[in-house]
C-alpha cells in the first residue's frame, strides 16, 4: 500500500473487471466438521454437512468463499435467524486444488475458529441435497443497506466498487489493489489484495501473497475503517468519500 500511480489509475478504471467465476469448488470434502458437500452455480455456493443438519450459503471471490454456516443447534443462539434458524455464524474458506483452510465464528462475531478440509476426488458432489428455499437469504439481491456501487475517493486512492446484494468487489490503483468482501448492515468486511506491500503473507489470496483484512463502516457519502496485514490486527486507518 503506497502512493497512487495516475497512469495505473486510468488503466484500472477503464478495465475494472467484476469478480472472477473461474474457481469451481463443487464436490465433496472430508472436513473437520464432517463430510461437506458443495454445489456451485456461478459465484453462488450452497453446501450441506451432517452436524445438526448443517448448511453453508455464500459467494466466491476468486478462490475465497465468504458466507454463513447454519444449523439446527449449536452452543450459542443468535438473536436473529438466517434461513429460519437461530444457530449460525460467519465463515471464510480459502480453496486450493486439494481442499480448503478456513475459519468460522458464532452469529456476527469475527470468524477465528479453524475449519479445514480435503477434496474427495471422484465424489463429484453425488448425493447432494439442496437446502430448503431460503426465507431470508443473506445473499439475496435487495434494496436494504447502503449502495456502494460507484467511485469513491479514499486515503488509499480512488476505489471503484461493484455490488450485487451483499457481495462487494472493488479496485484501486495502489499495486493493482482489489477489495473483496461482504456487507453486513453498514459494515464491509473482507480483504484487500495487492501485488506488493510492506509484508508478505505465508499463504496467498486470489493468487497473491500481499493482502490483509479490512473493515469499513459506511455512513451516507463517507466511510471510515481500518486495515491490517495478513491475518494481523486492524491498525491502519482507511477513510474516504463518494465522488
Amino acid at each position: 500500500m503506497k502512493p497512487i500511480n495516475k497512469l495505473t489509475l486510468i488503466c484500472l478504471l477503464l478495465l475494472t473487471p467484476v469478480v472472477s467465476h473461474a474457481f469451481d469448488v463443487s464436490g465433496t470434502y472430508s472436513s473437520s466438521e464432517g463430510v461437506l458437500t458443495l454445489q456451485q452455480n456461478g459465484d453462488r455456493v450452497v453446501g450441506s454437512y451432517p452436524n445438526d443438519n448443517g448448511e453453508l450459503t455464500g459467494l466466491m471471490f476468486g478462490n475465497i468463499f465468504e458466507g454463513f454456516w447454519i444449523e439446527d443447534g449449536s452452543e450459542r443462539r443468535c438473536t436473529t435467524p438466517k434461513n429460519g434458524r437461530y444457530h449460525w455464524g460467519r465463515v471464510t474458506f480459502t480453496f486450493n486444488g486439494n481442499g480448503f483452510n478456513g475459519v468460522w465464528g458464532h452469529c456476527d462475531d469475527k470468524p477465528i475458529r479453524s475449519w479445514g478440509g480435503t477434496r474427495n476426488y471422484g465424489g463429484g458432489g453425488q448425493g447432494f441435497a439442496s437446502p430448503p428455499p431460503a426465507v431470508n437469504d443473506p445473499f439475496a439481491i435487495n434494496s436494504y443497506g447502503p449502495n456502494l456501487e460507484g467511485t469513491w475517493s479514499s486515503s488509499e486512492g480512488v476505489i471503484t466498487f461493484r455490488q450485487q446484494g451483499n457481495r462487494v468487489a472493488g479496485r484501486y490503483p495502489n499495486d493493482n489493489g482489489e477489495i473483496v468482501g461482504t456487507l453486513h448492515n453498514d459494515i464491509l468486511s473482507g480483504y484487500w489484495i495487492e501485488d506488493m506491500s510492506a509484508e508478505r503473507c505465508a499463504t496467498p489470496k486470489n493468487g497473491r501473497y500481499y493482502w490483509g483484512r479490512v473493515e469499513l463502516r459506511f455512513s451516507g457519502t463517507t466511510f471510515s475503517g481500518k486495515y491490517g496485514h495478513c491475518d494481523g490486527s486492524l491498525k491502519s486507518p482507511w477513510g474516504g468519500e463518494r465522488r
